[in-house]
């Protein structure tokens, strides 16, 4: 009766709407390896990136635990290998359509699921914990499991507490529920959102596939053999395909089904009793036997009733091809192997999407529904993959980095469904400066209460940066938002991707600054690359405020360092700009005017004409033509502007000028100032020797 009423009860649930299913939008995770307790939040793309160890894998793992059939964890994946503090891996799911709200019923508040899978040492680890409101006293009247502890947590509570003591008596587990039940639906006042007892929706495995029917969960690690997927299995990836796509529709073949019904005859009637006599021969004997004990028994054979002969398909092997030659997966190149596993889980977890609730495919009206709808019906894919880049040349990762793009924008030709990616990576071709928003930063931070590091994680609000660069360009509130920053973060140079990887930035103008600053500290005895410094070329002192400040506001640190052109004519000079970056680059500086000369600060540095300008003049600019011209000649190249962007010609004339008695102290004085602001040390005298820079 119970199971008619509930199939009864989800058939008017069935609702045709044909948007975006819904999608995972934070994680919480709290004692999971480096996660202490971390927050995520996720959009349609997002980018895990940071140092190795810092974490990324982790939150990948994370969100991999919550959906796997395992309910323990070992001693490794808690924080520290302390055991005592429960793992707790929560996930919200947002922009729910009808049909998924009526789905989840209760368990949707304001829009949202939050589910929360908690896994410790107890019986119940590893069961799935939905949010909702409940009175706080009577808590620990649910979490009781016997009836007998139940009723006397229920009484103690009515005896001790005056606030409850119309609460009415009960004889046995269900009477307290239903007295708890009754006693909140005339009492909302007090009610509070709280987690429930852990039977999200029935048992564990119930409330994972109520789960897993609105979203998908597949994970690529950075290793996993391609070989193994590629072998035809009950258990391999390519072996669940054959037998979903291939060996299912195969055996619904008339002519299959024909010859399987012809074997099925043809072998009922070789078994049948008048052609095998044996089984009756064998119980004749028996029969004789057994009366020597009891005279009147019997023993009879009968063969059993044949089903459907099986049909078995033979094995397949898989061969992939790459520029005309063709192979086992195990022969070909890492790189197309881990396209291929991409390929594979992708499909597989299209394929094994779980059915809608209908009694067919049609829409309310009964008309079939369309490659969109069946599309839209289909559970969000959430397809987490560690290092992407793995094995792919530059070339091939930027072309990864658009099909992931397009996967998650739904702009992909072909793919069907909706998929959320989550990628950690150590490779700038899959973020950009315009997508900026999608990176979560993470890092290895110190706890104020344990011996270990932990993970933390830092996001971007374009809504700050836009706030910050109103006050830097003296905007009105308002003037700038997330939308129309966008448009300007998408012109920037790819160069810049770098930045978020680095430990430290060095903003500059072009690439001329990059070299001389290069070839200056490495007279100095300085290697910033090294040291984990990154130099960057904004191509142009207009396009330096908006990565500045969004390296800030990611915690990387960022060294300002700019031009005011005091040499050029006033039409081709920025005085607005140079002051914004004063002001930017010191927010808490009062500043009157744009800077017109040569400065070196704590965090920021400009000229007052141009670094090179600079440079010739410290130099003196015969001196500088003959050391450049000289410098140039190894390389076959002719000394002018562009030979001075390359590092190795810049460290060879000013090592000739050096020769000569001449140096650049500005140059000098602020790479040390670079060098104290990241290391808040001075650099060590003498000058230690460092290796050639390559030419660029």
């Amino acid at each position: 009766m119970f199971l008619i009423v509930l199939v009864s009860y989800r058939s008017k649930l069935k609702i045709r709407d044909t948007g975006v299913p819904m999608q995972l939008e934070r994680a919480r995770i709290k004692n999971f390896r480096s996660l202490r307790d971390i927050e995520v939040s996720f959009g349609a793309h997002t980018a895990l990136i940071g140092g190795n160890g810092a974490g990324k894998s982790s939150i990948l793992k994370a969100i991999e635990k919550f959906y796997s059939t395992s309910k323990s964890c070992d001693a490794d994946d808690f924080f520290g290998r302390d055991q005592g503090q429960p793992i707790e891996i929560e996930l919200t799911f947002h922009q729910l359509s009808d049909q998924e709200a009526a789905s989840f019923e209760g368990r949707v508040r304001e829009g949202k699921l939050v589910v929360t899978r908690v896994f410790d040492d107890s019986a119940s680890s590893g069961r799935y914990h939905g949010v909702v409101p409940q009175i706080p006293d009577f808590v620990a009247i649910r979490s009781e499991s016997a009836a007998r502890a139940k009723r006397e947590a229920y009484n103690a509570l009515r005896e001790g507490n005056p606030l409850y003591a119309g609460l009415p008596t009960a004889g046995n587990a269900a009477a307290v529920e239903e007295a708890l039940l009754a006693w909140e639906a005339d009492h909302p006042e007090q009610l509070v959102l709280l987690p429930d007892d852990g039977q999200f929706f029935g048992f564990q495995n119930n409330s994972r596939g109520k789960l897993q029917r609105h979203t998908s969960f597949m994970f690529i690690p950075a290793v996993r053999e391609a070989s193994a997927d590629a072998a035809d299995g009950k258990t391999s990836v390519i072996g669940k395909l054959l037998e979903l796509l291939v060996r299912s529709q195969i055996l619904q073949r008339p002519d299959v089904q024909a010859f399987k019904a012809q074997m099925t005859d043809a072998y009922q009637t070789l078994v049948s009793a008048e052609n095998m006599p044996e089984l009756g021969t064998l119980a004749g004997a028996l029969t004789a036997d057994l009366r020597g004990l009891y005279q009147d028994a019997e023993v009879t054979l009968n063969w059993r009733d044949v089903g459907e002969m099986p049909i078995p398909l033979p094995m397949a092997d898989v061969f992939l091809k790459d520029d005309g030659f063709g192979g086992p997966v195990d022969r070909q190149g890492h790189g197309l192997q881990r396209a291929f596993i991409f390929t594979l889980l992708q499909h597989l977890a299209r394929t094994t999407a779980p059915e809608v609730d209908d009694e067919g495919a049609g829409n309310a009206g009964g008309d079939a529904l369309g490659d969109n709808a069946v599309a839209a019906q289909a559970p969000t894919l959430i397809l987490a993959i560690e290092e992407p880049e793995l094995y792919q040349h530059p070339t091939k990762q930027r072309h990864f980095a658009e099909v992931l793009r397009g996967l998650s924008s739904g702009t992909l030709p072909g793919a069907r469904g909706h998929t959320q990616i989550i990628f950690g990576s150590h490779s700038p071709m899959f973020i950009s400066m315009g997508k900026a928003d999608e990176i979560r930063l993470t890092r290895r931070s110190a706890c104020d209460d344990s011996e270990f590091k932990q993970c933390s994680l830092q996001a971007l609000d374009l809504g700050i940066v836009a706030q910050e660069l109103e006050r830097g360009w003296d905007k009105p509130a308002g003037s700038y938002n997330a939308q129309t920053l966008m448009p300007r973060l998408h012109i920037l140079g790819a160069e810049l991707a770098e930045g978020f990887f680095a430990n430290g930035v060095i903003l500059v103008e072009g690439r001329s600054d990059k070299a001389a600053l290069t070839a200056t500290a490495r007279m100095l005895g300085v290697n910033f690359e090294a040291a984990g410094i990154a130099i960057l070329s904004a191509e142009g002192k207009s396009n330096l405020d908006r990565p500045f400040v969004i390296f800030r506001e990611l915690g990387i640190p960022t060294f300002l360092l700019w031009d005011c052109d005091h040499h050029l004519p006033a039409a081709k000079r920025k005085p607005a700009t140079d002051l914004a970056l004063s002001k930017l680059a010191k927010p808490d500086h009062e500043f009157d005017a744009a800077p017109t000369d040569d400065h070196v600060s704590d965090c920021y540095a400009h000229f007052g004409d141009s670094l090179e300008h600079r440079l010739k003049q410290d130099i003196t600019p015969e001196l500088h033509a003959e050391c450049l011209a000289a410098a140039c000649d190894p390389f076959g190249v002719e000394p002018n502007n562009d030979t001075q962007k390359i590092p190795e010609v810049v460290y060879q004339t000013l090592q000739r000028a050096q020769e000569q008695g001449r140096e650049s102290d500005m140059l000098k004085n602020v790479v040390r100032a670079m060098w104290r602001f990241f290391h808040d040390e001075d650099l060590p005298d003498p000058p230690q020797a460092q290796p050639p820079v390559l030419v660029a």
